[in-house]
């Protein structure tokens, strides 16, 4: 038998996941259990020598109170220089937690710093052999644990969902996402060479394939914005809020009167939303452009998945530089955006951009797609949805559809010129038998996850869950010879 894996489980909670965290470590030689989880509930069903728990919520806020600081090694600047990249990272990421006062440059490297000194020492201590996630790292101290782990060769992996087609991948690198499907793909192009052969898909995907191809029905539904926040004057939007909250806590609705800053945040929010509202213009579609939705801010797709480009006026600045003269770049609000991260120096920057048009919240992204030259987008189902329609994508971040026919990976100004001269000048788009080859591919690679849809034809999500449990054991086996 091998020694024994110590592994940590990071946002494994709740008991839709119990069946698969049972499935993937059934038979498998555990010795020390972390589970970072944000309500205390009963240990995962794993047979562990010992398993620990440790509550979400303090690390979220880089809280290490019962911590015993002088038993823990202090850092050094090898250390510190080495993780540079996570720590840029991990100071613009801590902003999702921003939501009322701001967080100082000094409380962020206060966090940061706790954290890698902290986790540092925990993973040499305990000798850590796995790093598992639910999700991709995005509330800052599983960052910090997902870098550090990539420095010290400790093997990464986390569950990426596919919402679009209800599919799952177990990827080793949010960056490099489901690589997977590359050998797939390939093995697929062979053995469909035969441009007369049908690429046969399973039901649920036939019909997805079939719904984006002919309709103009969206793949996913992006959310929408809070009602109140659509009214125009100040005082009629936030009246009912406030009743609300003079009802059910009546002492915060006061000392939020009583603030000036409070009050000064919340006109100034106002200001930004009204500035890109009173911006905006009716899309012309016969004129050539590039549609470029903005993504939602926080939301995993932009940090970490986004990188650099989680700040999108450089996105937009970039295809801007490199946009065919004639063209222009027809930018839409994400539709669940609220007042919150967003500024109005940032619309002011991207609007000076002499080919920037700001179009209504309300616009039809689909039309907007179906009549666009490309789309940009980070990691935005936009993009997905615009290789269904023939349509090529600029893609800025990481998401497994970076592998999808007609999309560009942008990381440079080499490659943003070269998407464009593609584009514009050879006139490339993805075809529907090369979609429905990636379509394909990720049915082959993939399994339902655990909170899909459910279809009177399809299994439990107990069973669901279990299939997943299955993959992710197959997937880590060879941690365990």
């Amino acid at each position: 038998m091998s020694a024994p894996l110590n592994i940590i489980l990071k946002s494994f909670d709740g008991p839709r996941i119990r069946p698969m965290l049972k499935a993937a470590f059934a038979g498998r030689n555990i010795g020390t259990c972390i589970s970072i989880v944000n309500r205390n509930e009963p240990a995962p069903d794993i047979a562990a020598a010992r398993h620990v728990w440790m509550p979400a919520n303090p690390l979220r806020a880089g809280q290490y109170s019962n911590i015993d600081w002088n038993t823990i090694a202090p850092l050094n600047a090898e250390l510190i220089e080495k993780m540079a990249h996570c720590e840029t990272m991990f100071l613009a990421m801590i902003e999702r937690y921003a939501l009322n006062d701001d967080i100082p440059y000094a409380e962020r490297k206060r966090q940061y710093l706790a954290h890698l000194r902290y986790w540092d020492h925990l993973l040499r201590t305990e000798k850590i052999g796995l790093y598992l996630l639910n999700h991709s790292p995005h509330q800052c101290f599983d960052l910090v644990i997902y870098d550090l782990c990539k420095l010290r060769g400790i093997p990464t992996y986390l569950l990426d969902r596919c919402y679009n087609v209800d599919g799952v991948f177990l990827v080793k690198d949010f960056e490099k996402s489901a690589e997977q499907l590359l050998p797939v793909m390939e093995k697929l192009r062979v053995e469909y060479a035969d441009q007369n052969r049908q690429i046969p898909l399973s039901p649920s995907y036939e019909e997805f394939f079939t719904t984006q191809t002919t309709q103009m029905t969206p793949a996913w539904s992006p959310g929408k914005r809070d009602e109140h926040l659509k009214k125009r004057n100040f005082f009629t939007k936030w009246i009912g809020k406030s009743w609300e909250l003079l009802r059910r806590k009546p002492v915060k609705f006061l000392k939020a009167v009583a603030s000036p800053d409070v009050w000064t945040r919340k006109f100034k929010q106002h200001r930004t939303a009204r500035f890109y509202d009173e911006h905006t213009v009716e899309p012309d579609l016969s004129a050539p452009y590039i549609y470029m939705p903005l993504s939602k801010q926080p939301e995993d797709g932009v940090l970490p998945r986004g990188g650099a480009f989680a700040n999108q006026e450089l996105m937009v600045q970039l295809v801007a530089a490199h946009i065919p003269p004639g063209v222009c770049i027809y930018i839409k609000e994400h539709p669940a955006q609220g007042e919150l991260f967003r500024s109005e120096a940032f619309y002011r920057s991207i609007r000076e951009l002499p080919c920037v048009r700001f179009v209504p919240r309300s616009a039809d992204s689909l039309r907007l797609i179906h009549n666009a030259k490309a789309i940009a987008t980070i990691t935005g189902t936009a993009g997905f949805e615009a290789i269904f329609r023939g349509k090529p994508v600029l893609m800025f971040g990481h998401r497994f559809c970076q592998y999808a026919p007609g999309t560009y990976m942008i990381r440079s100004t080499a490659d943003c010129r070269n998407a464009m001269e593609r584009i514009f000048q050879k006139g490339e788009t993805p075809s529907l038998r090369e979609v429905r080859l990636f379509l394909k591919a990720i049915e082959e690679t993939t399994v339902p996850f655990e909170g899909g849809q459910l279809r009177p034809d399809q299994a439990s999500r107990e069973e669901r869950a279990r299939v997943m449990g299955e993959m992710v054991s197959r997937i880590l086996e060879p941690l365990f010879r």
